[in-house]
């Protein structure tokens, strides 16, 4: 019977999430602006590009060595958020960003998501293939060919967002050296560690995932950030009724 239950459970669960979903994005479209909290994370991410462009420098973006068909897949996409809107706000100079990986499958989706943001901006002529490196099939040896690429690509501010462990810290300390700003994002203990302790701008737990919702303005994205707030909302009131049920002996 409990069996039934949690099935019964996680279908209504979907279906009021998909409901959610549909009501939102309808919203959303017809002009509501929600209020998310701030995120210094994604609020720097715009001044960054603008100091890397004033000073006649570019981005380093490295989604680290993580894939796009594994359990890191969502960690993935919101990389490829990042970068997305990363080289939209270069695209106005000359200095396309440089994107790091470490994996093939991730690789071909980095180059496609960059030459995408410059065909839709009329800017062809810029897109270089070469700035998009796959420095590596391991995260250690990412992370040495990312201080490379730092120190020798006039690259004036780091943004850092992946499966990343300790080896992080090789890239934010060759930031540091150059005294430029870092984001850094990581769905790990040990790179959010470093993130805090190495950054100026950290993207902490499950903060990472709402890159789409912050740096798009399609509606699909924040109407799914809210849905899932008002769906978090939804299991907590569940468990209180289902505690209270049960101190007050209405179920067993």
């Amino acid at each position: 019977m409990s069996g039934l239950l949690i099935l019964v459970f996680g279908v209504v669960f979907l279906v009021v999430g998909a409901l959610l979903m549909i009501a939102f994005t309808y919203l959303i479209r017809q002009g509501l602006r929600p209020d998310f909290r701030r995120l210094p994370g994604y609020e720097a991410v715009p001044g960054q590009i603008g100091q890397a462009i004033e000073s006649d420098g570019r981005v380093h973006v490295s989604l680290g060595a993580n894939s796009i068909v594994a359990e890191d897949t969502a960690t993935t996409l919101a990389g490829l958020a990042m970068l997305r809107a990363v080289a939209e706000g270069s695209s106005i100079s000359d200095r396309q960003p440089v994107a790091s990986t470490g994996n093939a499958t991730a690789y071909l989706l980095i180059a496609d998501t960059v030459r995408r943001v410059y065909q839709a901006s009329g800017e062809m002529e810029k897109y270089d293939p070469k700035a998009i490196r796959q420095e590596a099939f391991n995260a250690v040896t990412l992370a040495g060919g990312a201080t490379a690429i730092v120190e020798d690509n006039d690259v004036r501010a780091n943004i850092l967002i992946g499966s990343f462990g300790p080896e992080v810290a090789l890239m934010a300390q060759a930031g540091l050296r150059k005294n430029i700003p870092q984001t850094i994002a990581s769905d790990r203990l040990e790179g959010q560690a470093v993130a805090y302790t190495m950054a100026e701008t950290p993207l902490i737990g499950e903060e990472l995932f709402a890159a789409s919702a912050y740096l798009d303005n399609l509606p699909a994205p924040k109407a799914s950030l809210i849905s899932q707030d008002v769906l978090r909302l939804l299991v907590v009131g569940v468990i209180l009724v289902g505690a209270l049920l049960t101190t007050l002996g209405l179920i067993g």
